[in-house]
C-alpha cells in the first residue's frame, strides 16, 4: 500500500463539524480534531473524581462481580491493584502520578476503567451533551458507547496490537499520547493480540494527539497506544460499536428489570441471576426416558430458569420489555449503564425547581412507563398526576415545589414521588427562593 493512499494518514480537521465528518470519514479513514476539546468533554479534574470513584467500587465489589480497573506493572496485571490505585488523598491525577513514579522507580505502570463513564454523573453528562451531535448525523448506539480510561507511562498498550468491533474516539486529557495503526492484520499466527510487534513496525503509520485534540479510528484498523519519550498520559476512549454485534448481548436487557440499571454498573454482570429464585436443589434424580428426553418433574433449578423464560417471553411481556428498553436507552443517550440515581434528598419549603432534560413518557398496558437520564419508572393506572406534573415543568421555568404539591392526598402523594424520583435521577435543577 503506498503512502499517499488516504487509510494510511489522517485527516486534519479544525472544528467539530459532525455532518461533515460522518459524510466523509466515518468509517473511511483516522481523523485528527486540533484543539477541540479543551475541558471537554472530560475536565481533568473530573477524571481525577471519577478515577477515584471506580478505585473505591473495585475495593467494595464481590468476589463473583467483575472487576472493571485494570492495574499493570510492566505487563504483569496486579492481583490486588488497591495500593496502587488512586486516592482520594492524591489530590489530583498529577499527586496519582507523582506517588506512583516515587514508589515504582524506573517500572512502568498501567491503569485501565472500563465502563468509566458510569461512576460520576458530571462526567455521564458532559460526556453525552458532547457526542449528541454526533449521534445525530449517524444514529444512536444500539447498545451504548463504551467508555474507557487509559493512565499510565505503559511502554506500548498492556494487551498489544488489536483490533476492536468499535470505532474509536480518543481525548487526552493530560501528556502526550502516540498511537501506531494498522490498515490490515500484520501477522499471520492464529492469535488475536500481538504485544511484541517490533517485527511489524515498517507496515504502520503513527499519529500523536495531545491534550484538546481528538483522535478518531475506524473499527477496522490495528492499533496499539505509545507512550512519547516514556511520559505519564491520560486520556479517555469513546467506543462506538460498529460490528459483529450479537444477540446475545441484548438479552439480559429484555429479561432484566431495568429497575435495577442503578446497579448495572459493568455491562457484562450476571443479571440474571437477580431475577431468578436462589438456594434451589442442585441434585435431582437422572431419569431420561427412551425418547431421551428428561422426565418430570424436572430438577427444580431447570424448572425455575424454564418457567422464569417462559413468563418473559410471553409476547405481550416481551412487548412490554422492548418497548421500556427503548425508551430508557434513547433518555441515556447512547452511554450505559448511567451513574446510579443520587440519594433521596428533601425539598426546602421556599424550593423551585426546573427539568433538566425532556422527560420520555410511553403509554403501555394498564400504566405508563417514563425514563429520564436511563432510569426508567413503571406507574400503574392513568398516572394523571405524573402527567400533570411533568406538562407544568415541560415548559422550563421554574416552578415553586409547593405548587406543584396541590391537590387532593392521593394526587399530591403521587406527584410527590415523581418529583423525588426525577431529583435521583438528576433531572431537576434545584433553585432556592
Amino acid at each position: 500500500m503506498s503512502a499517499s493512499d488516504p487509510r494510511r494518514s489522517p485527516r486534519l480537521r479544525e472544528t467539530l463539524d459532525w455532518p461533515a465528518f460522518v459524510a466523509q470519514d466515518w468509517d473511511r479513514r483516522p481523523v485528527l480534531f486540533k484543539g477541540v476539546a479543551h475541558g471537554r468533554p472530560f475536565a481533568l479534574d473530573e477524571v481525577f473524581r471519577s478515577a477515584v470513584a471506580a478505585a473505591a467500587r473495585s475495593r467494595r465489589r464481590l468476589p463473583e462481580e467483575p472487576d472493571n480497573t485494570v492495574l499493570t506493572l510492566g505487563r504483569l496485571q496486579q492481583l490486588d491493584p488497591a495500593p496502587w490505585m488512586p486516592r482520594r488523598e492524591d489530590a489530583s491525577l498529577d499527586g496519582y502520578r507523582q506517588r506512583m513514579l516515587a514508589a515504582l522507580g524506573e517500572r512502568r505502570y498501567a491503569l485501565v476503567i472500563s465502563a468509566f463513564h458510569s461512576y460520576r454523573w458530571p462526567l455521564w453528562r458532559s460526556e453525552r451533551a458532547f457526542f449528541a451531535p454526533l449521534w445525530r448525523e449517524a444514529g444512536l448506539p444500539v447498545t451504548g458507547a463504551i467508555t474507557t480510561l487509559f493512565h499510565g507511562n505503559y511502554e506500548s498498550t498492556p494487551v498489544g496490537v488489536h483490533r476492536d468491533r468499535f470505532a474509536t474516539f480518543m481525548v487526552p486529557v493530560q501528556g502526550r499520547k502516540r498511537m501506531r495503526f494498522w490498515t490490515r492484520k500484520p501477522w499471520r499466527e492464529a492469535i488475536s493480540t500481538l504485544p511484541d510487534y517490533r517485527a511489524h513496525l515498517h507496515s504502520s503509520f503513527l499519529v500523536e494527539a495531545e491534550p484538546g485534540d481528538v483522535l478518531y479510528w475506524p473499527a477496522d484498523y490495528y492499533h496499539v497506544g505509545e507512550s512519547v519519550d516514556g511520559g505519564v498520559c491520560t486520556s479517555v476512549n469513546l467506543g462506538v460499536p460498529r460490528h459483529e454485534h450479537r444477540p446475545v448481548y441484548e438479552l439480559e436487557d429484555l429479561m432484566v428489570d431495568l429497575g435495577r440499571a442503578d446497579a448495572q454498573i459493568d455491562p457484562a454482570a450476571q443479571l440474571l441471576r437477580a431475577a431468578l429464585p436462589a438456594d434451589l436443589a442442585v441434585l435431582a434424580p437422572a431419569r431420561i426416558g427412551a425418547d431421551g428426553v428428561l422426565a418430570e418433574p424436572l430438577p427444580p433449578a431447570l424448572r425455575a430458569a424454564l418457567d422464569s423464560a417462559r413468563a418473559m417471553a410471553a409476547p405481550a411481556a416481551l412487548r412490554t420489555r422492548v418497548r421500556a428498553v427503548s425508551l430508557q436507552r434513547l433518555s441515556a443517550g447512547g452511554f450505559e449503564p448511567p451513574p446510579a440515581r443520587a440519594p433521596a434528598r428533601a425539598f426546602a419549603a421556599d424550593a423551585r425547581v426546573a427539568l433538566i432534560d425532556t422527560v420520555l413518557r410511553r403509554r403501555e398496558p394498564g400504566g405508563w412507563r417514563f425514563a429520564a437520564h436511563g432510569h426508567g419508572l413503571r406507574v400503574d393506572g392513568e398516572a394523571a398526576a405524573e402527567r400533570a406534573l411533568l406538562a407544568r415543568l415541560d415548559p422550563g421555568a421554574p416552578v415553586p415545589v409547593r405548587e406543584l404539591l396541590r391537590g387532593r392526598a392521593g394526587e399530591r402523594r403521587a406527584a410527590a414521588a415523581l418529583l423525588a424520583w426525577l431529583d435521583e435521577c438528576r433531572a431537576l435543577r434545584r433553585l432556592r427562593g
